[in-house]
């Protein structure tokens, strides 16, 4: 696998820190999908494959207009789906 993994450990970071941000405005229907993706991304024996995955439900969040997010959040989001994104297949 290439790419940082301290890059990928702080970014899968940043999501779940996200997550807890709207898990506790209540706002658990939008944090759902990005949850699940998550808990599969968060395990190293499934890189490089399952980020991609987490990355792709990020970028869904995010267009989605009723997530609520701010556009801090978004900010915070797609940097991380963009380290994600750029872990290659090896």
């Amino acid at each position: 696998m290439s790419g940082d993994t301290d890059e990928v450990t702080a970014a899968l970071q940043k999501v779940q820190q996200l997550l807890d941000r709207l898990t506790a405005r209540g706002q658990h229907q939008a944090a759902f999908e990005i949850a699940r993706a998550q808990f599969s991304a968060s395990m190293r024996a499934s890189w490089p494959a399952n980020l991609s995955g987490l990355a792709a439900a990020i970028e869904k969040a995010i267009a989605d207009g009723g997530t609520a997010l701010s556009d801090g959040e978004r900010e915070e989001l797609r940097a991380a789906a963009a380290v994600l994104k750029s872990v290659k297949h090896g």
